[in-house]
């Protein structure tokens, strides 16, 4: 397998800047096969994706178009088409999509079934995600997650090599981050209405043992285990943070440890890959480990991506064929490395890749140490976890708490309450 270089990386990183859709050929009355992607955090694997759609187009004799949309846009881009019933071909379907878009979505168990015989079997949260009463809605491609990105000169500052801080449980995290805080590095988990917040305080309480729901999809929030993680958050954690946490957006732990300000944060190894690709001399001290432990063990929040394909869709058969091509072994080996790593793929025999042994930043990311779970687990992939997850409902509770704006139990309740009208329980 061919090494990726820095070279190749930047110049990977520029066309991606450049274009956005790619025709793979012109060819006089071949079909157009169109596929919507979203804009990739790490820019090198867009240009990679241009090109295997393009190298596959080719060898069909048709013409291609990938359209690439920022993630925030996905949703209601999804809504319209479904709506309209015309649009794109191929559709990425993030997290809980394949569920909630279902009755517009064509079955796809033929493909799943060619891909898990070959190159399988799939990976949980896969089936979790795009496996609905008894069909495939989604071909589940690849997902991320999110492990502790830390700066090791600081760590190393009060006595701590990047192995001690992967042993840390939750406890002696905030113990290490006051000692951090005071030294003007301070440890930070997003408590605001972001993406980020809610893939760190997940795992968080999961490993305090809280859920939202159960299996059925009942709400149990109001939980002894819930009430722990926030006390531990209120008393102990929040007091080593900078107070900015509680308005930080997706970008801003990225900014303030690429900046040299903070000392630990969760996130997928998009913070590291910005460093390699920029030639940062901050990529030196950047390390990657597990999410911390636990009195229930360690858990990591994964981002699931799967590729659907519109009922109404005219072009069905040559899109499933696309969707095997992308998803082969050869071609997920390039998408891992043009990805740096960040793509961890569903099939099991695609994600035993020597990339991640390769780079000593990626040996706690891939294969994970923690238990990998959906937000939303252990209940159904369904519009209550996806309305959940996008009003912010779990960091909401922990920031009422925090900030003194409500209690623990009156957070708990309030978040009982948002929990209920999610998942229709009252």
């Amino acid at each position: 397998m061919r090494v990726v270089t820095r070279r190749d990386l930047l110049r990977y990183a520029g066309a991606a800047a450049a274009s956005f859709v790619v025709r793979s050929s012109e060819a006089a009355g071949a079909p157009t096969v169109t596929m919507l992607y979203w804009n990739h955090f790490v820019p090198s694997f867009i240009p990679l994706l241009n090109r295997q759609v393009e190298q596959w187009a080719r060898s069909r004799g048709v013409n291609a178009r990938v359209d690439y949309i920022s993630l925030p846009d996905m949703p209601a881009r999804l809504a319209a088409e479904a709506q309209a019933r015309t649009g794109h071909d191929i559709i990425q379907l993030s997290q809980w999509n394949a569920q909630l878009f279902r009755q517009e979505l064509l079955p796809v168990d033929d493909v799943v079934a060619d891909l898990d015989k070959q190159w399988g079997p799939f990976r949980e949260p896969g089936r979790y995600l795009s496996f609905a009463e008894g069909h495939w809605y989604a071909v589940p491609w690849h997902f991320w997650s999110d492990t502790a990105t830390i700066n090791t000169s600081y760590w190393r500052q009060i006595g701590y090599a990047t192995d001690n801080v992967a042993a840390l449980g939750w406890e002696e995290l905030a113990a290490a981050g006051a000692r951090l805080r005071d030294a003007g590095h301070p440890v930070g988990v997003a408590v605001s209405q972001t993406g980020d917040a809610n893939d760190g305080l997940y795992p968080l309480l999961w490993s305090f043992g809280g859920r939202t729901v159960d299996e059925r999809g009942e709400v149990v929030i109001d939980s002894r285990e819930t009430a722990d993680s926030i006390e531990f958050v209120k008393t102990k954690l929040f007091p080593v943070m900078p107070r900015e946490v509680l308005g930080w957006n997706d970008a801003s732990n990225n900014q303030e440890m690429l900046s040299g300000v903070i000392s630990w944060t969760p996130n997928p190894p998009s913070i590291w890959a910005v460093a390699h690709l920029r030639s940062l001399p901050i990529e030196r001290d950047l390390d990657q480990v597990p999410m911390p432990r636990g009195p229930k063990g360690r858990f990591r929040s994964a981002y699931g991506v799967g590729l659907g394909i519109w009922r109404f869709s005219p072009r069905a058969q040559l899109a499933k064929d696309l969707v095997r091509y992308l998803l082969a072994k050869p071609q997920s080996d390039q998408q891992v490395e043009a990805s740096l790593g960040y793509n961890e793929p569903f099939l099991a025999q695609c994600a035993a890749n020597p990339f991640w042994k390769r780079l000593p930043v990626f040996r706690y990311y891939e294969p994970p140490k923690e238990t990998v779970r959906v937000p939303g687990w252990p209940g159904p992939a369904s519009k209550g976890a996806a309305l959940t997850y996008n009003l912010f409902t779990l960091p909401l509770m922990y920031a009422k708490a925090v900030t003194g704006q409500m209690t623990t139990s009156q957070a708990i309740k309030w978040a009982e309450g948002e929990l209920k009208k999610a998942y229709g329980k009252g």
